[in-house]
């Protein structure tokens, strides 16, 4: 027997009214793009976000039966952007897409005129979540939903990643790599991540570790040109190495040094978080609180 399969598509070859809902707007040259879907019988879902030139919000679902929710205002001259849901053997694949490579935006297009989405995703089943945004604008709240791996490239980018409750099951690796950016992290404690890289190019980083750890977590912070502030709960049992490089300052205070850029919180007991930080030129601030 093959396969029970369902799928639908968003793009701009559909004919149907109840697929596609534009709203065009001749004052602001807009044009609006909604879509939702269940689950369609899917217990899991990989998610696929390839945005540029975009402001994007990106959170949970309200109603655990759905699997998507997604508002899209972009401009009048541009296609309609691709969106599609396909569910094969109980496996959901989304994937949403606005014709926007990043490798089409450098640092001077950064003014440029950029599209609006709001992403509601499942969280009522694992969610292994694939982000790549070119030049954006990106407020992402994964608190509460199902994160079983997380990956975010971004390219000139103002960033900002929350884990506002804790993840509902384990996440094996949460990866962040940016190129020109901002980026702020809050709440990590509660991704209940496994192994979390952060690669920063060009910019600021800041990371807090707010939330409850609930087993023990590597992170590695590495970044280029730019500055890393790192803050940790004063009751989580930290273990820091930072390895100064000729040109990278380093501030660690609430935290006792052992001697060759190795720092110790004066907690030892229940689940350790592991960080290593690299800057090649910049500045490392680490502290608790």
């Amino acid at each position: 027997m093959k396969p029970k399969r369902s799928r639908f598509v968003y793009e701009n070859t559909m004919k149907t009214a109840v697929v596609i809902l534009l709203v065009f707007s001749t004052a602001f040259a807009q044009r609006t793009f909604n879509a939702e879907e269940g689950l369609g019988g899917a217990t899991g879902i990989e998610a696929r976000i390839d945005l540029g030139a975009v402001e994007m919000t990106l959170g949970r679902v309200g109603n655990p039966s759905e699997a998507f929710k997604v508002h899209f205002d972009y401009q009048e001259n541009e296609e309609v952007p691709h969106l599609s849901y396909e569910v094969a053997d109980g496996k959901g694949i989304f994937h949403l897409s606005n014709g926007k490579h990043n490798k089409h935006f450098s640092f001077f297009n950064f003014g440029d005129t950029k599209d609006s989405v709001d992403i509601k995703l499942a969280n009522s089943v694992p969610l292994s979540l694939k982000v790549n945004f070119g030049v954006c604008d990106a407020n992402v709240d994964l608190g509460g939903m199902m994160i079983s791996d997380a990956t975010f490239s971004t390219g000139v980018c103002g960033f900002n990643l929350d884990f506002s409750s804790p993840n509902k099951i384990d996440c094996h690796n949460l990866k962040i790599k940016t190129g020109v950016s901002s980026v702020d992290v809050e709440n990590l404690s509660n991704a209940r991540a496994n192994y979390v890289e952060l690669e920063g190019g060009l910019g600021s980083m800041k990371i807090n570790f707010g939330g409850k750890l609930a087993h023990d977590c590597d992170v590695s912070v590495k970044t280029g040109l730019g500055s890393v502030d790192i803050t940790i709960p004063a009751g989580i049992n930290t273990v820091i190495t930072t390895p100064e490089g000729f040109l990278t300052s380093v501030d660690v205070a609430g935290f006792y040094s052992q001697g060759g850029g190795v720092y110790r919180s004066n907690v030892t007991t229940g689940p350790r978080l592991k960080i290593h930080v690299e800057s090649a030129l910049g500045g490392v601030n680490i502290k608790s609180y």
